[in-house]
């Protein structure tokens, strides 16, 4: 019996070893070029909605700046001061990045928002490239990002305040406010404003743009931007098999339509 317990023991020994053997092959066998690609169609790839042949660059839409608040690097700056500055809540705790963070796409990176009191019942959506969103919040009811500020200024379960008037002589007791919305709107401590706080936040946001990401880069024709995993990636999500591009197309990856998801259609 002890013979047989004994071979049994080297046979799993050498079954252990090969196991081994075959992970660390694995681990340094390097990984299979991707097939050639002709370079003057490396943007085809097979999708439910465009033919196989087709690109992948294409115009950006239209963006939602309104005549009467054109972009100008004074209101840019202002915009980004107030973005980042917790003066704008209530009780100056909060400010809009506390919910739209830089290191997070501009957005908070959580299931739900926390919000003043942790009540949100939604996430906070990125800012990246909301120049060309033309309704705004997840239920679309804004189209204008100049008129949305408003809501999480004075929302109870985010920003809080609840005397915007308070706020602006807070922000006019700032000297250097004072300057900044003078530089961009002209009036000195007169342009301190709720409107102009808005314009301002509204020009702000409309400069985060993503135009020279990776795949623009290789949608404008840098082959080598992706990685060859990025290519198999892309050409996955443009495939009839996920449909991923049918809602998320090129080249802001996003939609103003709005599509219910995990139910059946009427189709």
């Amino acid at each position: 019996m002890s013979r047989v317990l004994k071979i049994a023991g080297i046979i799993a020994l050498v079954i252990v070893v090969i196991l081994a053997l075959l992970l660390v092959v694995a681990a340094v066998t390097p990984e299979a070029a991707d097939p050639p690609v002709d370079m003057a169609n490396h943007g085809a790839g097979s999708s439910s909605v465009e033919p196989s042949y087709s690109g992948l660059q294409r115009a950006w839409p239209a963006t939602n700046e309104p005549a009467d608040n054109p972009s100008t690097p004074e209101k840019i700056a202002l915009g980004k001061l107030l973005f980042f500055d917790p003066i704008l809540s209530e009780n100056n705790d909060m400010a809009c990045a506390t919910c739209h963070h830089p290191d997070l796409g501009f957005g908070d990176g959580q299931p739900l928002a926390s919000g003043s009191d942790g009540l949100l019942t939604r996430n906070a959506p990125t800012l990246w490239n909301v120049a060309y969103v033309q309704k705004l919040f997840w239920d679309g009811r804004m189209d204008s990002l100049e008129s949305q500020v408003d809501f999480p200024l004075t929302h109870p379960n985010e920003m809080g305040v609840t005397d915007v008037a308070a706020l602006e002589e807070e922000l006019r007791a700032n000297p250097e406010y004072v300057a900044l919305f003078d530089a961009a709107f002209g009036g000195g401590a007169e342009a301190v404003s709720a409107d102009n706080m808005a314009r301002a936040l509204a020009a702000f946001q409309r400069s985060l743009l993503s135009q020279n990401s990776q795949f623009d880069r290789y949608a404008a024709g840098n082959f080598d931007a992706l990685t060859a995993q990025q290519r198999r990636g892309l050409a996955l999500f443009r495939s009839g098999a996920t449909r991923c591009f049918e809602c998320h197309g090129a080249p802001t990856f996003a939609s103003d339509t709005f599509r219910v998801v995990g139910v059946p259609s009427d189709d």
